[in-house]
C-alpha cells in the first residue's frame, strides 16, 4: 500500500468523521423541541431556522470535501460516465428495490429500533420540524457522507466487479450500524437500505439519485406516521 493511498484514507477517515459530528450537531436544533416538548409555533419555526442556517452550512463543507474527492480520481472514472438513461433506469430499479424492502419489512415484526423509536417520540410532538429535516435536510447530508465520501476516499476503482460488490458490502454493514446496533433484528433493514443507496451512487456516479432514494424512503416513513 503506498503512502498516498494511506494518506488518502485517513483523510477520508478525518473527514467522515468529522463532517459527520458537524451533521449531528446540525441536526440536534430540530430534535431539541420534541424531546424537551416544546411544541409552540414560534419555538419549532425559531429552531428550524437555526437548523437550517447550521444544515447549509454543513452542506457547505461537506460539497468542498467531496467536489475534492472528486478532483483526486483516477481519469477512468470520469471516462466511463453512465449515460442518463442509465441513471434513471437504475434510479427507478433502485426504487423498486425500495419498495421491495418496505413490503418485506412489513411481513417481519421486529421491535423499532432506537433510531427509529426516537424519531416517533419527535414526530409526536413536533411532527412538522421533524418532517422537515428528516425529508429535506438528512437525505442530502446523508448521502454526501456516507455515499460520497465513502466512495470517493475508500473505494475508488469502481471499474473492478468485485470492489463494487464489496464497497456496497462494508457501506452496507457502515450504514445499519450507525443506526442501530448490527446484532439487533431489525438491523437488516438498514443494511439493505445502506446497500440500495450505495448500488445507486456506484452505478449511477451522481449523488443526486442517492439522494432522491433516500428522500423518498424517508417521506414515506414519515406520511405513515401520519396515517
Amino acid at each position: 500500500m503506498t503512502a498516498d493511498r494511506i494518506r488518502r484514507y485517513l483523510m477520508g477517515v478525518g473527514a467522515m468523521f468529522g463532517l459527520f459530528v458537524l451533521e449531528q450537531i446540525a441536526e440536534t436544533p430540530s430534535a431539541l423541541p420534541g424531546l424537551a416538548r416544546w411544541t409552540s409555533v414560534p419555538v419549532q419555526i425559531t429552531f428550524g431556522v437555526i437548523t437550517t442556517i447550521l444544515s447549509v452550512l454543513v452542506f457547505w463543507a461537506l460539497w468542498r470535501v467531496y467536489k475534492n474527492g472528486l478532483a483526486n480520481r483516477e481519469p477512468r472514472y470520469f471516462d466511463q460516465q453512465p449515460t442518463r438513461g442509465h441513471k434513471w433506469a437504475m434510479f427507478g430499479l433502485m426504487l423498486l428495490a425500495l419498495v421491495g424492502l418496505i413490503v418485506a419489512e412489513s411481513f417481519v415484526h421486529s421491535q423499532p429500533s432506537q433510531n427509529q423509536h426516537a424519531i416517533e417520540q419527535m414526530f409526536r410532538t413536533t411532527p412538522w420540524l421533524t418532517v422537515y429535516f428528516g425529508v429535506f435536510g438528512a437525505p442530502i447530508l446523508e448521502e454526501l457522507i456516507f455515499r460520497g465520501l465513502f466512495f470517493n476516499y475508500f473505494f475508488m476503482k469502481l471499474d473492478k466487479p468485485w470492489v463494487k460488490v464489496l464497497g456496497v458490502i462494508v457501506n452496507g454493514l457502515l450504514f445499519a450500524q450507525l443506526h442501530t446496533n448490527l446484532w439487533t433484528p431489525d438491523a437488516w433493514v438498514y443494511f439493505v437500505m445502506g446497500a440500495i443507496l450505495a448500488i445507486t451512487y456506484v452505478q449511477t456516479k451522481d449523488i443526486r439519485f442517492d439522494i432522491g432514494i433516500h428522500f423518498a424512503n424517508n417521506a414515506f416513513s414519515m406520511l405513515t406516521m401520519f396515517l
